[in-house]
């Protein structure tokens, strides 16, 4: 079996999960079997799989499981009865939230209890999860939480009548170890392509020596921070990785200039490297929208992302506000959710652009949404692919994007199918630049229009799902 590992599954989802979404199309064109794999507690999982469209029988959930009625059954079935997802609160006399009971959209009910401490440094009160109990027709599962420097973790983990024993870890970490355990014991010839999660590694890493299977190691953003004397510094994401190259069977980049700069970071072998790291895109393009063509008048821009910090959404704002001063007629949609959501909204107020930008929320159907418009604009100083800018080529858009590592520079040939603005330490000096790519787009449209029409083979989605196809068959 092929397993894909992530931790959750939401609403509105990162590019991770829109790659598993992408991989798991590829694997149905070749006939490949997987399972989504999610280690969250997700109350709600079934209602995300639905709008998302994934069916019962692909997906394993690490509590779905261990309250199953029949472990063996769900494994490869799914849930065959899903509930709806309902909650309510207790209060104290404070008012304030002391447990919360869930009918969880799966199998079991949630009794969640919370207690709160005060952040003097915050000046503000927090709310912690204190304990979690999970309670099934035949089983029941409960947990503390402790506090730690890095978060919340699990603690104190009992498991009652799971195929008739009752179970005791004492950290995550090992009911994670037993986890993976049990799907090694039901499933065979298994691969674990791990998109997130370090202790999914450290897990499965683990576990390697006792049991035959394979790890291929997904990397989706920018891998490597600078250097620190002689010392790479590692996103810490792949920190972990990094440490035991040696010990994973592959590791999958999207782009070959991603793959070449891993080489040459890692004092290791590279013809050894060279025959691990393969490069595979997150997504393709099935065909391209017929040209477009500007006539002059408004020009319609959008982008879409997660509303983070990192996107630099603000950056476009600000260059759509020089825009309307300097006398150019144009609109700016933007797509998605996140932190950064009211902070975008008070920009957009306090230069009076609400009749000019437009925050548009998620949209689970963007690439069908892109066609109204007639240019892409992204903004972050780094993304490891960007399948919003695949979204964009195939409905024939012009994309401009600061020049990050690796998306944009593997996707945009400026000046034949979008522009690239060069990245300087000066934020000021970068949002001037994209307004000058902005600005310099009315004039040379339809030529760029044009060259979004050809299509590199390594996009094509027939040449990725033989990619993958061609992947597994070499770790058999």
């Amino acid at each position: 079996m092929h397993f894909f590992i992530n931790k959750a599954l939401g609403n509105s989802n990162s590019g991770v999960e829109h790659a598993q979404f992408n991989r798991a199309r590829y694997f149905k064109q070749r006939n490949l079997s997987f399972k989504y794999v999610f280690t969250a507690f997700l109350p709600n999982m079934h209602q995300y799989m639905s709008k998302w469209k994934i069916a019962e029988k692909e997906v394993i959930g690490l509590y779905n499981y261990f309250l199953s009625d029949d472990p063996d059954e769900y494994l490869e079935k799914g849930n065959l009865v899903v509930s709806t997802f309902n909650e309510q609160k207790l209060l104290d006399t404070n008012g304030t939230t002391r447990v919360i009971m869930q009918q969880t959209s799966g199998n079991y009910s949630a009794r969640v209890y919370k207690h709160e401490s005060y952040d003097t440094q915050g000046n503000q009160k927090i709310s912690h999860t204190s304990r979690v109990i999970l309670t099934s027709a035949k089983r029941c599962m409960q947990w503390q939480n402790k506090n730690t420097p890095l978060g919340q973790k699990m603690v104190d983990i009992h498991l009652d009548n799971f195929r008739g024993k009752n179970y005791y870890f004492a950290t995550f970490e090992e009911l994670l170890r037993f986890f993976y355990q049990e799907l090694e014991h039901h499933f065979q010839n298994n691969q674990y392509f791990i998109d997130r999660g370090d202790e999914n590694e450290e897990v499965l890493l683990s576990l390697k020596s006792s049991y035959d299977f394979k790890i291929i190691i997904i990397i989706h953003a920018e891998h490597f921070v600078g250097q620190l004397g002689t010392y790479n510094v590692w996103n810490n994401h792949y920190q972990y990785l990094f440490n035991h190259v040696e010990d994973i069977d592959c590791i999958v980049v999207s782009t070959a200039l991603q793959k070449h700069d891993i080489i040459h970071q890692l004092a290791m072998n590279e013809e050894t490297l060279n025959q691990k790291i393969i490069v595979i895109p997150v997504g393709g393009i099935k065909k391209i929208a017929p040209i477009q063509h500007f006539d002059g008048g408004v020009m319609k821009f959008v982008t879409a992302s997660r509303l983070h910090k990192e996107k630099n959404i603000k950056h476009i704002i600000f260059a759509i506000d020089k825009l309307r001063e300097s006398g150019y007629l144009a609109t700016l949609d933007i797509y998605g959710t996140g932190d950064e959501f009211i902070n975008l909204k008070n920009v957009i107020a306090d230069r009076n652009l609400n009749d000019i930008v437009a925050l548009k929320g998620h949209n689970s159907q963007i690439s069908n949404v892109l066609q109204k418009y007639h240019a892409f604009v992204a903004a972050s100083y780094s993304e490891g692919f960007g399948l919003t800018y695949v979204e964009a080529i195939e409905n024939g858009l012009p994309i401009i994007s600061y020049a990050n590592k690796y998306g944009a520079q593997t996707l945009i040939d400026s000046g034949q199918n979008g522009i690239l603005v060069p990245i300087t330490m000066n934020d000021s000096e970068n949002i001037s630049q994209l307004t000058q790519a902005m600005m310099h787009i009315y004039n040379c449209y339809d030529t760029l229009a044009i060259g979004n029409q050809k299509i590199p083979l390594t996009l094509e989605e027939k040449y990725i799902a033989d990619k993958w196809q061609e992947l597994i068959g070499g770790l058999i």
